[in-house]
């Protein structure tokens, strides 16, 4: 974090207190607080021009798209703030546009590949079963990560849905099948044997502990997609760039991919897989749909010049 003076300091924990209080994730707010910690150095430094644009061009000469529009996002939800607390404070006479990101190609595994993840894990154990549990619940509920680690024993409904915490604080309610709660059942009778205590998490490390957050999913999830699939796909190669960060591409959201694709090719309409996902546009869904390559590879045999001359 960069240093900063004590009433920058005090300005900054009140805004993450006024974030929290909109119900932004913890994720976003630790994000925008230090967009604005990097920024306000730059409005103090005495340069005649727009010290926001200023700060946005330095910053977009090293940034993807989507990384600018994060930053531009922070600036102004900051910038509102100080608005809402200061009216006579200096305020941005305009914002630059918002960068287009380029479209990026949805991977989704299959369900003869989302069965061979499955099988992975040894449910003779403990971790085995935990882990194809939660393999179980991202792809047949397509939750998220984080919203899968946050899960508590009482989320669990007895009419057949989970009760999730969404982004922003957002609830909605998924159904589950009867073969996930009987699988359910099977791990509940385990985990009551380590010893958890008066702990609510749903899932818990071999210790009794709860999940520390979604990267923990990320990385159970990987160790088998790597171990049964062979999706390392370089991954020490970008690890070691990315300094131990997972690779953004992340294993549980091929899952949810996933999730959202089988229902697509059973003809589930696309607002209920957004209700379900917990997006608020549809558009989003239908960016977030992976390909089906066997219907593609159907369609592209239709092509006259596609089907192979017999002799």
């Amino acid at each position: 974090m960069v240093s900063l003076k004590p009433i920058y300091v005090d300005l900054l924990d009140r805004y993450a207190t006024f974030l929290r209080v909109c119900g932004r994730s913890p994720k976003t707010v630790l994000a925008y607080t230090a967009v604005v910690a990097r920024f306000l150095p730059v409005q103090e430094d005495g340069h005649a021009d727009d010290p926001v644009r200023r700060y946005l061009r330095a910053r977009g000469n090293s940034l993807a798209a989507n990384s600018v529009n994060l930053e531009i996002s922070a600036l102004r939800s900051w910038f509102a703030w100080r608005h809402m607390v200061d009216p006579a404070g200096w305020q941005p006479s305009g914002w630059p546009r918002m960068r287009r990101a380029p479209e990026r190609l949805v991977r989704a595994l299959d369900d003869h590949e989302m069965g061979v993840l499955l099988a992975a894990p040894d449910l003779a154990t403990f971790v085995g079963l935990r882990d194809h549990l939660i393999m179980a619940t991202l792809y047949q509920c397509g939750l998220r990560a984080s919203e899968l680690a946050g899960l508590q024993l009482g989320d669990v409904l007895l009419d057949g849905l989970l009760h999730v915490r969404g982004k922003g604080n957002k609830y909605r309610l998924v159904p589950f099948g009867g073969q996930w709660h009987g699988l359910l059942q099977t791990y509940l009778q385990q985990r009551a044997a380590q010893k958890p205590g008066k702990r609510s998490a749903l899932f818990l490390t071999a210790q009794g502990r709860p999940l520390r957050d979604g990267r923990s999913v990320w990385v159970i999830v990987n160790r088998y997609a790597r171990r049964s699939l062979g999706l390392g796909c370089g991954f020490s190669r970008v690890e070691a760039y990315a300094r131990g960060r997972p690779w953004q591409g992340h294993y549980p959201h091929l899952l949810r991919a996933a999730f959202a694709t089988e229902l697509m090719k059973n003809g589930l309409d696309i607002m209920s897989i957004a209700q379900l996902l917990g997006h608020d546009s549809p558009e989003t869904t239908t960016r977030y749909l992976g390909v089906d390559m066997g219907t593609l590879r159907a369609a592209a045999a239709h092509h006259p010049r596609a089907k192979r001359v017999t002799e």
